[in-house]
């Protein structure tokens, strides 16, 4: 059955239906997506359901973005594993003192630079790693946190003039507003001045203040956050909207995730260049609160998460990218018949401090990417984006 396409700009009333198929027909109707309607959709397990799910978020993603795939490699930089904000979600952090803890160096900053090169890597998210107010890199000292970032900005930007520069978060630079004593637009004046070209969004979790006291306490609130993204925006700096889901929030926690991005982006048209869901399968043995009696999440629910956003936000949203390791492969082609319409492999530079596991060794050309798109029927596009406005 061929559904109409909505028309842009009319209005739409919400799905208020929580029978399954109702939800999904109204939904490739044009109709909104209700909250009760997305949280209904999280919770299905019954394999039938499931399947019709799957469908509808891939023929609604044709609609709305057709057979077309963007692709990128991307790599991120942490320069830090030093954290003020203890506890958080993530494995590594450390205080001074701590075994382990480690900042990298100009020289190999210099060295994972050259890996871009040579591996011709189109992204690279950069990223302080921790919170760390006295950060210090060796061979690029600064007199201060925000100059260190900007400095660091312009020395990429200079060594890889052809890579997007994605990096730090609204959570970053709330922390360095307040270690600088400045506010957000100054912060990402300098840091936009010195080549940054997108706002990651890293470490986002979940947009839900109970989520992120449980998490991390001293990061932004949720209207913080987005206060912070309002004003990247109106500076011109596209802002990446990511979801860490996992084990430590609820469905109804996930749907508030969703409503957040969807209002912002409508009264901020284009802000969010993209959404980038990632999942925790289980929760990290510190992390400080995990939900009492929430299981840990199956590898099918982030399939069902990447569906259930491209219904509730394709519109707002409509580039939903997958970021996938190699041994990740399979998965991320499944993805593309789930909502999702845009693939970037990832390795984490510096991966010997923030992530377990050894490097990946196959490397991703255009070439892996034309193949694995192909093969689900879609057409491969490489990446593009706008220069920077300081080459």
């Amino acid at each position: 059955m061929q559904h109409a396409s909505p028309t842009p700009g009319s209005s739409r009333s919400a799905v208020k239906s929580l029978d399954t198929r109702s939800i999904l027909g109204a939904a490739l109707d044009g109709q909104e997506l209700s909250s009760a309607g997305a949280l209904h959709l999280l919770g299905l397990t019954r394999e039938d359901d499931l399947h019709r799910l799957r469908e509808a978020a891939d023929e609604l993603q044709k609609q709305q973005t057709g057979d077309t795939v963007p692709f990128e490699t991307g790599c991120s930089l942490y320069i830090t594993n030093l954290c003020e904000l203890s506890p958080t979600l993530y494995p590594y952090s450390r205080q001074p003192g701590d075994a382990g803890t480690c900042t990298l160096s100009i020289d190999e900053i210099d060295a994972c630079l050259e890996r871009t090169n040579y591996r011709q890597t189109e992204r690279l998210y950069v990223s302080g790693g921790g919170f760390w107010p006295f950060l210090q890199i060796p061979g690029l000292e600064a007199p201060n946190l925000l100059k260190t970032y900007t400095r660091l900005c312009g020395y990429i930007r200079e060594k890889a003039p052809q890579i997007q520069l994605t990096g730090f978060s609204p959570d970053e630079v709330e922390f360095l507003c307040i270690v600088a004593d400045r506010d957000e637009r100054y912060v990402l004046e300098m840091l936009i001045d010195h080549g940054l070209q997108t706002l990651g969004g890293n470490g986002v979790e979940i947009l839900h203040d109970r989520v992120r006291q449980a998490i991390s306490p001293k990061k932004a609130s949720v209207n913080r956050w987005l206060e912070i993204a309002a004003t990247a925006h109106r500076l011109g700096l596209p802002v990446i909207a990511r979801m860490e889901a996992g084990p430590l929030e609820t469905l109804q926690q996930r749907v508030s995730h969703m409503q957040q991005l969807r209002r912002f982006q409508q009264e901020h048209p284009g802000a969010f260049s993209e959404i980038i869901p990632q999942m925790w399968t289980k929760a990290p043995p510190q992390a400080a609160l995990p939900v009492p009696g929430l299981p840990n999440c199956k590898p099918q629910d982030r399939l069902k998460l990447s569906a259930v956003l491209r219904l509730f936000l394709g519109e707002a949203i409509p580039r939903q990218t997958v970021c996938w390791q190699p041994k990740d492969e399979a998965e991320a082609q499944e993805a593309l018949q789930w909502g999702a319409n845009s693939l970037c492999s990832t390795d984490a530079l510096a991966y010997h401090v923030f992530l377990s596991g050894s490097r990946p060794t196959e490397e991703y050309t255009a070439s892996d990417f034309h193949r694995l798109i192909t093969e689900t029927g879609r057409i491969p596009q490489p990446a593009s984006y706008p220069p920077s406005k300081k080459s």
